[in-house]
């Protein structure tokens, strides 16, 4: 078949077909229209799923007589002049595409007003052509009105989903403009029915609260951080507010939205050792740099973004991230249930402790290895208190599992195997990235006995292990020697906890890490486990101290290298409130 020139008719079909896939992709457009046009508040009105009838109308700029003639011209736009724009480009359209594409599918009518001018005008627009513009009736701002969309493509009409399949595309789309521009309101109806309000606000708080309601803005940890030229802003969600999928995960580069796989890969990183394999947190994630060191013309639909230098930007996310996710806004709050409001009986009897918590006996009282301080000489009312230089005082060790700390806020609560697990696996990360992890040679090697597949695995991944301090060699049959283990893991560790451990690292060996620092970041953390303080084991209350002391120390010292949280916290207010001392 020659070589020929397609007809207008089909390539302006195929073009459109690029960058309208269904009714969102028409109100992606007009959205991103009402938005550069400065406007303050944008409606959207919708008859079966957009397919029948999609309405925009937003209270911006409005047009001339003279630019709504040209409007539906493809290629024809007022955000750029030159090829030099394209470099700074701080609009979220620029390529004068969206009504033709429009147009090109379905029949569009709009009509607008200019700004400070007394005559409104409007303009039929079809494939056949246009019609106006005419005088019209309304006030400031634009109205687009589309009907039938796809009436023409018969093949895109029919892989459509139902209106309400339609409906939650446009409602989600909605919600990401709503979460991108807070100072923005945003309306949507559909067949009559208003199904989303969110009035402007000032802060992207407030609009995470109307978007995903007040229990999650409440749970949201804000992120601003600087790197040279790059900003980088928004909000992630605590531990404790997460989803099952990536979908409440948005990346916004200089005010737009895009998809980024280098941005969520650093964002799932930050939150390894936080959120469990299969929970994702909700993240509105903002990134500024100078418009020339970012260029948005790479993808049909304007979704994704290339940097001059992406390394740079992920790692001013990445350092943003972790100084958020390291804070205070981590610690845990305790809710107190309104129920527990009624005054107990001043005359009920104490409870005595039962027979078995009397008689209990801790299994062993470990020693932690930590520094200790001598507490002070104090007088008898402050007996059980270790007096030291610290913003939290341990006060005591609830079932020899909790560490009950006085802060002046008011009491946090201390998961003591978690928060020791936090400290061994943050050095063992220190001491492999510096100088290679510090081993112990055993005269008498531990025995380890596996199954044939896991054998198979761990002799697969001895080196690794030994990179990490775990020094194992083969003896046949399923049976491995442990001949050393990292120095500062192996005092505490029985010949049973060995095996467990090994047992675990095989299951890490095993895993899809898809690089090193993966791998060795999974043995790290089943490692420090593995030897850390046990839950029941009683402490010397100058060692639950020095717990404390050093997992403030520590780089997060809110959250377990599995994700569990490591503090919780009673305000003083609520504690004086149920009291009723306020």
């Amino acid at each position: 078949m020659p070589i020929q020139r397609l007809a207008a008719e089909l390539s302006q079909k195929i073009a459109a077909g690029e960058v309208i896939e269904r009714p969102a992709s028409v109100v992606k457009e007009l959205v991103e229209n009402a938005i550069d046009a400065g406007s303050r508040r944008v409606e959207i009105e919708l008859e079966g799923g957009g397919l029948v009838s999609l309405l925009v109308r937003d209270d911006g700029c409005g047009m001339t007589a003279d630019d709504l003639r040209v409007c539906g011209e493809r290629h024809a736009t007022s955000k750029i002049r030159s090829l030099a724009d394209l470099d700074s480009l701080q609009t979220l359209g620029f390529r004068g595409e969206a009504l033709a594409s429009i147009a090109a599918v379905s029949h569009v009518r709009i009509a607008t007003r200019s700004a400070g001018e007394e005559e409104a005008w409007s303009l039929a627009l079809s494939p056949e052509g246009s019609e106006g513009p005419i005088p019209a009736a309304h006030g400031p701002g634009t109205t687009v009105e589309v009907r039938d969309l796809f009436f023409n493509l018969p093949a895109r009409a029919k892989f459509m989903g139902t209106p309400r399949t339609e409906m939650l595309h446009i409602g989600r789309l909605v919600q990401r403009f709503a979460l991108l521009s807070p100072e923005v309101g945003f309306a949507v109806s559909h067949d009559g029915r208003e199904t989303f309000a969110a009035p402007p606000v000032r802060t992207l708080l407030e609009r995470i609260g109307q978007v995903y309601g007040p229990e999650v803005a409440r749970g949201m940890i804000p992120l601003d951080g600087r790197r040279g030229a790059i900003r980088v802003t928004g909000c992630v969600s605590h531990r404790d507010v997460k989803r099952g999928s990536r979908r409440d995960q948005l990346f916004i580069v200089n005010r737009r939205a895009v998809n980024d796989r280098g941005l969520g890969y650093i964002l799932a990183g930050a939150y390894s050792g936080i959120l469990r394999p299969g929970s994702y947190p909700i993240a509105v994630l903002s990134v500024d740099l100078p418009t020339d060191q970012v260029d948005v013309n790479v993808h049909p639909r304007k979704e994704e973004v290339r940097f001059a230098n992406s390394r740079e930007v992920q790692d001013a996310v990445a350092a943003t991230i972790h100084q958020a996710l390291a804070s205070p806004h981590m610690v845990g709050r305790i809710p107190v249930s309104p129920a527990i409001d009624a005054v107990a009986d001043p005359h009920g009897a104490i409870p005595e402790p039962t027979s078995a918590a009397r008689d209990a006996a801790p299994a062993r009282t470990p020693t932690l290895g930590l520094p200790v301080s001598a507490p002070s000489l104090r007088p008898a009312s402050a007996v059980g208190k270790v007096s030291l230089p610290s913003e939290r005082r341990v006060i005591g060790q609830l079932h020899d599992t909790y560490l009950l700390v006085e802060t002046v806020s008011g009491l946090e609560i201390v998961d003591q195997h978690i928060a020791h697990e936090r400290i061994l696996y943050e050095r063992l990360r220190r001491e492999f990235s510096e100088s290679g992890v510090a081993r112990q040679l055993f005269l008498l090697p531990a025995r380890i006995e596996l199954p044939f597949e896991a054998a198979a695995a761990l002799s697969a991944g001895l080196q690794q292990l030994a990179a990490a301090g775990v020094v194992l060699e083969e003896f046949g049959g399923g049976t491995f020697l442990l001949r050393e283990y990292p120095q500062l893991l192996a005092d505490e560790q029985t010949p049973r906890g060995f095996q467990d451990v090994v047992e675990k690292l095989v299951d890490v060996l095993r895993s899809d890490g898809p690089v090193q620092e993966t791998l060795y970041d999974g043995l790290f953390r089943e490692l420090a486990c593995g030897a850390a303080v046990k839950a029941g084991d009683r402490l010397p209350l100058a060692e639950c101290q020095a717990l404390v002391d050093q997992l403030m120390l520590q780089e997060n010292p809110y959250s377990c290298p599995h994700g569990r949280p490591i503090i919780f916290a009673v305000e003083r207010e609520e504690l004086d409130r149920r009291f009723g001392r306020r």
